[in-house]
């Protein structure tokens, strides 16, 4: 007869979780290559992360640093919704001249959906588009007109974009940094890594036209100085018979230690203007668990923006539809998901029926594993998904400014599915496009009779993967996705 097993509460056998003498401080890293960045001279901020008795708890780490608005001409800016993301366009950890994980665009990224979709939207009509409340489910001019009297006005406050003379002078900013290895629940175990080639955080800045929207045209490369960066890191010291515990479990795991995160791969393709009919954008990635994919176009032309120029809108958040009918994905020849994700059609002629923003919507919430929560998709509502100034938005700038400018609403239209939604089986994680082998398109679908707008357009795609980080005996760190 097999034991009986004892509840936890009564079973006096199991021994209690083992700790170890430990002293959690906080630490300062500043970059090696400089103190004062900018995009006209040095871009590139490169941050060496080290330590011989530490661990990172990389959890309770972030970047803090001063945004200097040094423009000779005198001009003010509002930032976009990305924060101090808006700064740059490129977020890498290397180490040994190895690039571990890179995101780019990670400023457009945060602008345009991970900031839209996850930050709280009460009293910003979310109900409209969740659950057919009076959200002023018509044209956007009537979204801004007061509520009626006997109602209450806080159910239908708009989102607006800061005013181009929020930023004058300089910000003190923190933000996290956005990587795998930096985002996963482990302690990272600095001692295992070779010191001659410590961990990197490596930041590109971005193009000062799109940090935000300017007061004026006159904008140069060195307007926006970032000066007084550091990480400050969560690091807990342990005695060395601790590393030297680690360096034995190493030894006996084949001399490596897993940490397990997840990661961005970045791809753009063009869109010309008219485009109709059905396209298929590639979307060359080779992982063995992609988990979710986002996307979002936004208009390349600026000749039709009323006399501004790019730097005089807000060019990271504001997208598009393109017109499309339905949307989805393509791993070599299956369709995920099987049947396509309805959009709503033609921009210019938004009937009565057209409006179908609600599969869009509740799909980005699978991609983020949010549909469960009551509030599902952050601050998308009736009043900034898919809209511009003038109704639906197409991605088109023009003619005239219908992206958002100076203290507008705020109008976004990101796109995402999730992989593990439409699994075929059970024990699927994400899609293997490495083992297969085979092209993955984004598949985009118009009506007859429609395109994709006026102006080129620019398709920006984000692919969430599994990745694995393996801490080497020789000190160093390799990958594998």
């Amino acid at each position: 007869m097999s034991e009986r097993q004892l509840p936890s509460t009564i079973d006096y056998s199991s021994i209690l979780p083992l700790s170890i003498p430990a002293i959690a401080k906080r630490h300062k890293f500043y970059p090696q290559n400089g103190s004062n960045f900018t995009r006209a001279a040095t871009s590139e901020i490169r941050i060496q992360v080290s330590s011989t008795n530490a661990l990172l708890d990389a959890s309770h780490g972030y970047l803090e640093f001063e945004l200097l608005n040094q423009s000779a001409a005198g001009q003010t800016f509002g930032m976009d919704l990305a924060g101090g993301m808006c700064v740059f366009d490129r977020v890498a950890i290397e180490q040994g001249g190895k690039v571990l994980s890179e995101c780019l665009e990670a400023n457009r990224l945060y602008a345009s959906v991970l900031n839209p979709c996850q930050l709280a939207s009460g009293g910003k009509a979310a109900a409209g588009i969740e659950g057919a409340g009076r959200s002023y489910n018509g044209l956007l001019a009537a979204s801004n007109a007061p509520s009626a009297p006997g109602l209450d006005a806080s159910n239908y406050v708009n989102s607006n974009h800061n005013t181009d003379v929020s930023f004058a002078a300089g910000w003190r900013l923190t933000m996290p940094v956005t990587s795998g290895l930096f985002t996963q629940d482990k302690l990272i175990p600095l001692p295992l890594v070779n010191p001659s080639e410590p961990i990197t955080i490596v930041l590109n800045m971005a193009r000062n036209e799109n940090v935000g929207c300017w007061s004026g045209a006159l904008i140069t490369e060195a307007d926006l100085s970032v000066v007084g960066i550091s990480y400050t890191a969560q690091l807990i010291e342990v005695g060395r018979d601790v590393i030297e515990q680690f360096r034995g479990v190493q030894d006996q795991m084949g001399g490596q230690l897993v940490l397990s995160g997840q990661d961005w791969e970045t791809t753009q393709q063009p869109v010309p203007a008219g485009t109709g009919g059905q396209l298929n954008l590639r979307l060359p990635v080779r992982k063995r668990s992609i988990k979710s994919v986002f996307w979002v176009a936004h208009s390349n032309d600026n000749a039709n923006l009323g006399g501004l120029v790019l730097g005089e809108i807000y060019n990271l958040s504001f997208a598009g539809s393109m017109n499309i009918a339905s949307w989805g994905l393509k791993f070599g020849a299956v369709v995920y998901p099987s049947v396509p994700i309805e959009a709503w059609g033609d921009t210019a002629v938004p009937a009565v029926g057209t409006f179908r923003r609600g599969e869009c919507a509740m799909n980005l919430a699978n991609a983020f594993g949010t549909l469960g929560w009551q509030n599902p998709t952050g601050t998308l509502s009736t009043l900034t998904y898919g809209t511009d100034a003038g109704v639906l938005a197409s991605g088109d700038n023009g003619p005239g400014p219908l992206a958002p400018i100076s203290g507008s609403v705020v109008a976004v239209c990101p796109f995402g599915v999730s992989t593990e939604a439409y699994s075929r089986s059970i024990t699927e994680s994400g899609v293997d496009m490495e083992t297969l082998s085979q092209d993955t398109h984004l598949q985009l679908n118009w009506d007859a009779g429609v395109t994709s707008g006026i102006e080129d357009k620019q398709v920006v795609m984000w692919v969430l993967y599994d990745q694995h980080y393996y801490f080497n005996r020789d000190g160093s760190i390799t990958f594998s996705n």
